[in-house]
């Protein structure tokens, strides 16, 4: 154990942590993981649209493990498969403990998974952890780099369990950093932005309270009383407000006009503001506005946006992503070997059969991918006989020894 009972957070005076063994600590973890100062973002929809497309997306990409032997790039088996394809923890998918970690980094700016690892060094299970609260501590004895977690309980006086973990014990995923080592999301980013749209929708909530808005003024050349003033506007109201009188006619006499109104400088405002926004959470995360509910661009537009997104703007997270995971996962022997870990991000194209389809040919003919490999990329079974091994190049779709063959003998 790394903490003592009743030892003081010095930054939280009021705050008692306490010894707790490992399997505790996780039970806890598991109930908080999520965390709570998230809730007011969530609730603007931009907001939330690029949290699910930015950690589902990747998320849903699929480990594939691979070796390097030579020239040669080959998908071995590996005992860590199951761990990444299927169930990473006793609690969850590979594919929640991947997105739960995006999620951490995408809020808080850093995402923490702990390896677990049984008597014999290999790797047990996957298990997420919160990011919220916790700190870093760099040992200059040792030269370790530290890192504490604290899960909060229902115990009473706000008890809490805290655990630290070495560096070499975390897969560690930063949504942005300017130092390596500080993490930041976009609750840190976007503040200002996330700020001033909860303002405006706070407003909105407010304009829209009785179900429908003043659309004009009843004016009249006659001078009222305070009596036939009340009778006419609870008349009026009574006609104008609520989504059941939405869109009725008035029939007005005694010389009463109606002027309608159009949208006052706050309702406009107000619109601008979102429309605002959602160009502002884009361009902090790099997802194309259409994917947000608000672009207008063409079909064909839309298409090589979410082409470009996924090619370019994912290649720094995923590549971040396979080198942390690799590093971590493997033995110092397994690396040297040329093990590594890979996502397939051509899964996320499989709703775009044509782009896919030429992007397919295009590596054929180029000899940069055999019809197997394309083959397993959508999942598919090799072709009989080994004939889908072999790589083949545009001219006439011949295979390249042919082309080398004819190379030397002065074809």
């Amino acid at each position: 154990m790394f903490l003592k009972r009743g030892l003081k957070n010095n930054k939280d005076p009021a705050t008692i942590y306490e010894v707790c063994d490992i399997e505790t600590f996780f039970e806890r973890v598991r109930e908080k993981v999520d965390g709570r100062s998230i809730e007011t973002a969530e609730k603007l929809s931009p907001v939330a649209a690029a949290h699910r497309i930015y950690t589902d997306t990747i998320a849903s990409m699929p480990w594939m493990i691979r070796q390097k032997r030579g020239e040669e790039r080959l998908e071995v088996d590996h005992y860590l498969s199951p761990i990444l394809k299927l169930r990473a923890n006793e609690y969850m998918t590979a594919f929640m403990v991947k997105k739960i970690q995006l999620s951490q980094a995408f809020w808080y700016g850093t995402g923490y998974v702990y390896i677990k690892r049984g008597k014999d060094g290999r790797v047990t299970e996957l298990i997420p952890l919160p990011s919220r609260g916790a700190q870093r501590f760099f040992d200059e004895r040792t030269g370790t780099m530290w890192y504490s977690f604290v899960a909060e309980t229902d115990l009473p006086e706000k008890k809490r369990l805290e655990r630290k973990f070495s560096e070499s014990e975390l897969l560690i995923f930063r949504f942005e950093s300017y130092d390596g080592y500080t993490g930041r999301g976009l609750l840190d980013l976007a503040s200002p932005t996330i700020r001033i749209d909860t303002y405006a929708q706070r407003y909105n909530e407010k304009f829209y309270a009785n179900g429908a808005r003043i659309s004009g003024i009843v004016e009249t050349a006659a001078n009222l009383n305070m009596e036939s003033r009340r009778m006419i506007r609870e008349e009026f109201e009574s006609m104008a407000t609520g989504l059941d009188n939405a869109f009725r006619v008035a029939v007005l006499d005694n010389g009463l006009k109606y002027t309608p109104m159009g949208l006052s400088q706050k309702e406009a405002e107000y619109i601008e503001s979102r429309q605002f926004t959602v160009s502002e959470i884009a361009r902090f995360t790099g997802i194309p506005e259409y994917m947000l509910q608000e672009g207008k661009q063409s079909y064909q537009s839309n298409e090589q946006q979410q082409l470009d997104f996924i090619t370019n703007r994912l290649a720094a997270p995923i590549a971040q992503l396979e080198q942390e995971w690799s590093y971590k996962l493997f033995t110092a022997e397994e690396l040297a070997a040329g093990m590594y870990l890979k996502l397939n991000e051509m899964v996320k194209l499989r709703g775009d059969e044509k782009a896919r389809a030429e992007f397919y040919q295009r590596m054929i003919s180029l000899g940069v991918l055999s019809q197997d490999e394309v083959r397993a990329l959508e999942d598919r079974s090799p072709l009989p006989g080994g004939l889908g091994k072999r790589y083949w190049m545009s001219k006439n779709f011949d295979l390249i020894e042919k082309f080398i063959e004819d190379g030397e003998n002065g074809g």
